[in-house]
């Protein structure tokens, strides 16, 4: 009797800056809609080539979950935290053929895990995509929504090591 062959979940990556042109390819994929709920705008072409160019992949928390071809290939989801002290505001995206999959919410839970662990204590979603709410709440994370900007802010415990110093 033969034991059918489980479908491996391809990998949630940190990305380093030698992944940008994968982010770039990743981001130019997504279409007017999906660019307005990435960004909040209908971003040009030119403007994500300067917002991929700008992110500080040192300071930041990018992950991404690579496509078939591995490594250098297109990238099915890709997460960006942009880190400004104990704040960050995400963007995330997941390109249509690669939805529906649960890579988002693997993305979502490695980005704000590696966050706790940073001593980030908050998250802003711009936009609010109720997506990105529906994902957070079920990975057990506490949100606060407004009217005004940010649209939510993604609560983060603090880490044991910070709550022992308080």
């Amino acid at each position: 009797m033969s034991i059918p062959f489980a479908r491996m979940a391809p990998p949630v990556r940190r990305l380093d800056p030698g992944w940008r042109p994968a982010i770039l390819d990743h981001l130019l994929a997504l279409s007017p809609d999906d660019r307005y709920g990435r960004f909040a705008s209908s971003l040009t072409d030119h403007a994500i080539a300067l917002y991929v160019t700008g992110m500080d992949l040192e300071r930041d928390l990018g992950f991404g979950i690579p496509g078939r071809t591995g490594p250098g290939g297109p990238l099915a989801g890709f997460i960006h935290l942009a880190c400004f002290g104990d704040i960050a505001e995400l963007g995330a995206s997941v390109l249509p053929a690669c939805r529906r999959q649960g890579h988002a919410r693997r993305l979502f839970a490695a980005a704000l895990e590696e966050a706790t662990r940073q001593g980030i204590r908050e998250i802003h979603l711009a936009t609010g995509h109720p997506a990105a709410r529906h994902i957070c709440r079920t990975l057990g994370y506490p949100l606060r929504e407004g009217s005004g900007f940010p649209r939510v802010r993604v609560l983060l415990p603090r880490p044991a090591a910070y709550q022992e110093r308080a």
